[in-house]
């Protein structure tokens, strides 16, 4: 199939579109479609949990599955755009580190993949039609509101449900307790409402390697360096396995077995198979900027500030031409993130509920709004500029 951006997976064999649409859906988390990293990142996932394993392939494909039921547009469904978000519902819940594992969470883990998908639609149309219809913006992707929206909703019902679902919250002096962002501070600063920084600990460079792995596992609530690796490997063999005729940007016609899935937004035929390098990246900025800011010590080893940070390194330079300016443009996004995932925990860990990828979408979405007035970065395939 021609195009000058995307392929088409819709092939007509049922077994093949298949597997385009499971694997595709599970590398689409990390914000592109290519089968060969949505099967690493499952062997990683399963490594780490089987739970989490067998979670993210039963959400994917319910996601899928109900857009295809709805009617969605076929080619949307094998490209892998209805399985991501309802992964990372599905996985917050049964599979997840927020919730207990029962009947309870896993019932909810279902019902949550389903409802995703119908989020996922009602993003796009926002984000991707509200902003160019009758007006002078420009459409910029939904990436993981639908996730974040439908999770924050059915975690906030379910406090209130007479099932065993929600761990007991951890009581501190004085209590400072967030069971869903992982935080719990006991003892202050002097004079101050900031929390002690723990000294026991001294950070190596084996250490600070294996927060940044977990950083890149925990986008999808795994905390494993074995599965960052994964990750990384997954991410940098990101390729589109696919026959397709894709138009460059110079005008010729060029024809692959396989295209670079990670620049594909902006030139399919570019080499530049970086996405593992921008997640290891992203990682390392998040895990050195919580350092710099002594926030909590079991939190960054955790990796808990290292994934959003990945999603903003990938999406501002997967999305967007990759130059000089760009990378500079991601890394500022990176770092802006740093500041907005202790914002978000500290926001909405007063009513017990993690960040999410709340920091990563909101980051996201202010760095590429600004991009239309920034002539020196190139835009993006339609969604920058007119």
């Amino acid at each position: 199939m021609a195009g000058t951006c995307c392929p088409s997976y819709s092939t007509g064999d049922p077994l093949l579109d298949f597997f385009y649409i499971l694997f595709n859906g599970i590398s689409e988390v990390p914000l592109f479609s290519s089968p060969l990293n949505g099967i690493l990142i499952l062997a990683g996932v399963l490594l780490a949990s089987w739970r989490a394993g067998v979670m993210m392939v039963i959400a994917g494909l319910i996601g899928a599955g109900m857009a295809l039921m709805m009617g969605a547009p076929y080619d949307l469904v094998t490209f892998g755009l209805f399985g991501y978000n309802s992964i990372l519902t599905g996985m917050a819940f049964w599979s997840g580190p927020f919730v207990k594992s029962n009947r309870a969470t896993f019932a909810i883990s279902i019902f949550g993949a389903a409802w995703t998908a119908v989020s996922w639609m009602a993003f796009a149309h926002v984000m991707g039609d509200w902003f160019v219809l009758g007006g002078q913006g420009w459409a910029i992707p939904g990436f993981t509101s639908s996730f974040i929206f439908t999770t924050w909703a059915i975690m906030l019902a379910t406090k209130r449900f007479g099932h065993n679902i929600w761990p007991a919250p951890a009581q501190t002096e004085p209590i400072v307790a967030a069971v869903a962002s992982g935080t719990s501070v006991s003892k202050l600063m002097p004079g101050s409402s900031n929390p002690e920084p723990e000294h026991s600990f001294r950070w190596t460079p084996k250490e600070f390697m294996i927060a940044v792995l977990k950083g890149v596992s925990q986008v999808t609530f795994v905390e494993n360096w074995k599965t960052g690796i994964f990750w990384v490997v997954g991410l940098t063999l990101s390729f589109e396995l696919l026959a397709t005729t894709y138009t460059a940007p110079d005008g010729t016609t060029v024809s692959r077995l396989f295209t670079n899935a990670y620049t594909t937004q902006w030139d399919p035929t570019s080499p530049l198979y970086l996405a593992g390098a921008m997640a290891l990246i992203g990682s390392a900025i998040g895990a050195g900027m919580a350092i710099l800011q002594k926030l909590p010590t079991a939190e960054i080893r955790m990796g808990l500030h290292g994934f959003n940070q990945v999603l903003v390194m990938i999406a501002l330079t997967s999305f967007v031409p990759l130059t000089w300016q760009t990378f500079l443009y991601a890394v500022l996004a990176t770092v802006a993130c740093s500041f907005m995932m202790p914002a978000f925990q500290n926001l909405f860990g007063r009513w017990g509920l993690p960040a999410l990828t709340g920091p990563f979408v909101f980051t996201a979405w202010i760095f590429l709004l600004g991009l239309a007035g920034f002539q020196y970065i190139p835009a993006g395939i339609g969604w920058a500029r007119p």
